[in-house]
């Protein structure tokens, strides 16, 4: 039970740690995106109507997908007034004292996600815009990102728990 623990843990945190490499590559498109506009705008005088939609959404991609990497890496913010002042072994407990928490509500979030997905999948859903792009895709993203973060909220709360009953530590 142990070891497959461990691989599951293992095989959770490789693929947050693979998206946010593969999503890092998203951060060239926006500058790619916002060169462009700026070029056609200020020397072309020919300002585009789907620039700033489309880094909206590619940046939006960006956030949540990196969801799980922040996670994984703890750059998410904490109650620092006590949390740091706490031993590891008392963060751990309080981090997987909290999860049922954090699980309810990513859990309800990621549900809704995929259901908002599927819907707009399924009309074959289009920005109420000017350009008018079709967005399910991004809604598909928004759930597979939040699906990612769930994930990795199940790798850190097995990580803590293992270490707050056993001192025992996985990375």
């Amino acid at each position: 039970m142990k070891n497959t623990l461990k691989i599951t843990v293992r095989i959770i945190d490789r693929m947050s740690l693979l998206s946010a490499n593969l999503l890092s590559m998203l951060l060239l498109l926006m500058i790619f995106i916002v060169m462009y506009e700026v070029i056609a705008r200020y020397l072309f005088n020919s300002p585009t109507s789907w620039a700033l939609e489309a880094v909206t959404m590619v940046f939006g991609t960006y956030m949540i997908g990196g969801g799980a990497y922040a996670v994984l890496s703890k750059a998410h913010v904490n109650m620092d007034i006590f949390y740091t002042r706490w031993s590891k072994k008392n963060r751990a407990i309080v981090d997987a004292c909290t999860f049922p928490l954090v699980a309810f509500y990513f859990s309800v979030m990621t549900w809704l996600a995929i259901r908002y997905a599927v819907e707009s999948f399924t009309i074959a859903e289009h920005a109420p815009s000017v350009w008018g792009p079709p967005i399910y895709h991004w809604k598909i993203i928004l759930a597979v990102g939040l699906a990612l973060l769930w994930l990795q909220l199940i790798s850190d709360f097995i990580k803590n728990l293992t270490f707050a009953l056993t001192g025992e530590r996985w990375s």
